[in-house]
């Protein structure tokens, strides 16, 4: 597990408010957070130098753009996750294979048109060697990142 890094009320504030949207003004930021835009530059800087900020995203509605069908594929494995990895991640385009502590050994988000776009990839992923049992749990309802409603401010600091 990486290092935990120190941060402030202000840097909480200004992380807050990127999180709901990346596109805020900085001058809005600073007034927001009670500092100067110069300040609230320096402290987002900063952020991204510890790698507390690694980026901006956009969460597309995908509901929207044709893929209503959301879940989660639960793989168990007979062989080694990077080698199932690797051949699911050439098989098909999947949002994060990744590996998993918990009920099961990899644990893949998917996002499809149909059930039976699901169903395919569900087939394809059966298919590779290495991979005894795999679960599909389909999310019912639209997906919500909710994440304002993040701790950021580690207890203890």
């Amino acid at each position: 597990m990486s290092e935990t890094v120190e941060i402030d009320e202000t840097d909480v504030k200004i992380l807050k408010l990127l999180i709901k949207d990346a596109r805020t003004r900085l001058k809005d930021i600073a007034k927001q957070c009670g500092i100067s835009s110069v300040s609230t530059l320096n402290r987002i800087k900063r952020l991204k130098k510890l790698e507390v900020i690694t980026g901006a995203t956009i969460w597309p509605r995908l509901d929207l753009l044709g893929l209503p069908i959301t879940a989660t594929i639960g793989i168990d494995l007979d062989s080694d996750e990077d080698e199932v990895i690797k051949l699911i991640g050439e098989r098909m385009v999947l949002m994060e294979p990744s590996a998993a502590l918990g009920k099961y050994d990899l644990l893949i988000p998917v996002f499809a048109e149909s059930l039976a776009e699901l169903d395919e990839i569900v087939y394809e992923v059966r298919k590779c060697p290495g991979v005894r049992t795999v679960t599909v749990n389909i999310w019912s309802g639209k997906l919500h990142l909710l994440f304002e409603n993040i701790n950021l401010q580690p207890k203890g600091t």
